[in-house]
């Protein structure tokens, strides 16, 4: 028995120092709201490392009258130590350095032999530290309790203790003597993983009533398939490898000059709701909001920092396994609850105009829930959840919009719904979102009601992008675009020009259309705008461009075991196949020679206009110059003085 209790108490010692490791670790690498991981960590892991240690205790049993209790502690605290360690590092690798390709056998086999080699040293030294200091109490029943116990004391002091103000966060007061009036709020909805062809099947009849009240945008593309990347080119009107928030391990610069900064310095107010991990404040996207809290709703009371934290995941994991709680397997807010706290936060500015973003999440439910339960995807059940998350968010908003008409904020305000990215529904024989760059996952509805209803009822049949979104909404608000940014307003000058160019010539209609006459669409039309999307999630390093009714993907690195063969180049007429369900890369076409061509010298340039490698002077130079070579779009090069205007 003693040397079972020797296992434990070292077991537990051993678990809290590797995970305040881990905590420390997730601290650092992010601005956290607060500290609850430390705590967390010590304890949850502690609580491990024990059971871990009767394990070992066992293994000792046998030798446990040759060992003294110095020895036997040193021993368990090693394996203990080790063996936690070693899971955890192994899993961390596999994450961030390998991207979830598997660490390599010959690297885990040399990371167990130096192990071994160092625990054999932890262990000798080890004992001898036991025997000869005052640490000699740990190996008795009082003297661990009282070091572990006021382990997880101090812990939770620290853990408890008020986090400092994001050196992010908008000022509260002093704001600039601006004169806003008559500017309109601005409401931005962005609904995780809609799907642009979500909306009228009968599954969005709020939105489909909304979409008279505005402008639909029929052809808009998203900046990436996963949310980070996705939602920071939406704020700070750059594409992915600029902006640099574009995997798992990246947060948002402070370098970077995003909508809400702007905004802020011209007098809004800038409020909202993130209601994801991915862009939370810790990860630098609360940058110029006065309020931009992640509140997430976890098993076992755990905040934002505690949900990183690697053995939380695991056991977050299991539980959902077993039970198939969807509140196990998501980290957010229902959208009523989200919408009503958007509304609650306009109110408390009634003379003030605001910026207001909020994140819905529902559409993205089944497929949390189908990783964290392993269950297999089964392609109606896949369709009848996805729909039914879509019914959710479009009742919400329906409240949501009557909130916003009993505060009188409704008529005199641009609101937006998109979709940060859309998700697959097997349509390439997979699910979920973040490994692909085909239509389902990038192509995501635009819907912008203008102030006082102006342009209500109007479609844009042209190509748009979600780096166009924040030129436009900074527009709408007076103010000038960072010279830095990317995109372009959506109601441009010429915009009543491009829409009458899909109308039939007048008179036609009694004298019959023009010999030849058909009204242009998104792949022919010259306000249509090249769309660059590129993933880095998973394993998967792709980029896109989408151009003229043709796409092209570009494939820099695809995991092990990729069903799709992702790795070959990939070309498509989306006129012909807009399911893109076949490959013309192939036939070696010029057009996709010249297109891969014009892809991979775009991805280049926004990489070298990244965070800290930029100038307004360079941009607009190296832009121009890609105009003049053909590498953008006509409706991308307004202001280049060797381009001839439309």
């Amino acid at each position: 028995m003693r040397i079972l209790g020797t296992g434990l108490g070292a077991g537990m010692c051993a678990g809290s120092l590797v995970g305040a490791a881990e905590a420390l670790f997730v601290l650092q690498t992010r601005s956290p709201a607060e500290y609850q991981a430390f705590g967390y960590a010590f304890l949850l892991y502690g609580l491990l490392g024990g059971l871990v240690g009767l394990g070992v205790g066992l293994v000792l049993a046998p030798f446990s009258r040759r060992l003294p209790p110095s020895a036997a502690f040193s021993a368990a605290f090693v394996l203990v130590f080790g063996v936690m360690a070693l899971v955890l590092g192994h899993h961390l690798a596999d994450v961030r350095l390998y991207e979830g390709d598997g660490v390599p056998l010959s690297g885990a086999l040399t990371v167990v032999a130096v192990s071994v080699v160092v625990g054999l040293i932890a262990w000798m030294m080890g004992s001898n530290l036991l025997e000869k200091t005052p640490l000699f109490a740990l190996t008795t029943p009082k003297g661990l309790v009282a070091a572990w116990g006021g382990g997880v004391a101090l812990s939770w002091i620290f853990a408890l203790s008020p986090a400092p103000p994001s050196p992010d966060a908008a000022p509260g007061g002093g704001r600039p003597q601006v004169d806003l009036s008559g500017r309109p709020d601005l409401i931005v909805v962005v609904v995780g993983g809609l799907r642009a062809d979500a909306l009228g099947r009968g599954l969005t009849p709020t939105l489909d009533a909304f979409q008279a009240e505005g402008v639909v945008f029929d052809q808009a593309v998203s900046s990436a398939s996963w949310t980070r990347p996705a939602v920071a080119s939406l704020l700070t009107s750059m594409a992915p490898s600029s902006h640099g928030a574009a995997g798992p391990r990246d947060r948002l610069s402070p370098a970077l000059t995003t909508l809400a900064e702007v905004l802020s310095a011209r007098g809004y107010g800038t409020v909202g709701i993130p209601n994801d991990p991915d862009i939370s404040g810790s990860l630098g996207f609360g940058q110029g909001f006065e309020s931009f809290a992640y509140e997430p709703r976890l098993p076992m009371a755990a905040a934002e920092s505690t949900s990183v934290l690697t053995f939380y995941r695991l056991v977050r994991e299991l539980r959902a396994r077993v039970t198939g709680d969807v509140d196990a397997a998501r980290g957010h807010a229902p959208a009523a609850v989200v919408l009503t706290a958007g509304a609650k936060l306009l109110a408390e500015r009634p003379h003030q105009p605001t910026l207001l973003y909020v994140q819905l999440a529902e559409p993205l439910e089944p497929w949390q829930v189908l990783e964290a339960t392993g269950a297999p995807p089964q392609l109606q059940a896949v369709r009848d959840a996805y729909s039914e998350r879509v019914r959710a968010v479009d009742a919400a908003l329906a409240g949501f919009f009557r909130d916003l008409h009993g505060l009188g904020r409704y008529a005199g305000a641009a609101i937006v719904v998109t979709g940060d990215h859309g998700v697959e529904l097997l349509d390439h024989g997979g699910w979920g979102n973040g490994d692909t760059l085909y239509d389902e996952q990038l192509l995501v509805p635009l819907l912008v009601k203008l102030p006082n209803g102006a342009r209500a009822g109007t479609r844009v049949p042209w190509q748009v992008r979600h780096v166009d979104l924040a030129p436009t909404l900074l527009d709408l608000a007076g103010a000038a675009t960072p010279a830095e940014w990317q995109g372009a307003e959506l109601f441009t000058d010429s915009f009543d020009a491009d829409l009458a160019l899909c109308a039939p010539p007048p008179g036609s209609l009694e004298d019959g259309l023009p010999p030849g006459w058909a009204p242009p669409n998104w792949t022919n039309h010259p306000a249509s705008r090249d769309a660059l999307s590129e993933e880095h999630h998973g394993g998967y390093h792709l980029a896109s461009l989408r151009r003229g009714g043709r796409k092209t993907i570009l494939s820099r690195r695809v995991p092990r075991g990729d069903a799709r063969n992702q790795r070959a180049p990939q070309f498509y007429d989306l006129l012909a196949d807009p399911r893109e369900q076949m490959n013309l890369a192939p036939q070696a076409s010029s057009d996709g020679a010249a297109m891969r061509a014009a892809l991979e010298s775009l991805v280049d340039d926004r990489a070298r206009r990244g965070v800290g490698r930029r100038s307004g002077e360079a941009d607009s130079a190296e832009r121009c110059h890609l105009c003049e070579v053909g590498y953008l779009a006509p409706a991308d090069c307004v202001g280049c003085p060797t381009i001839a205007p439309r």
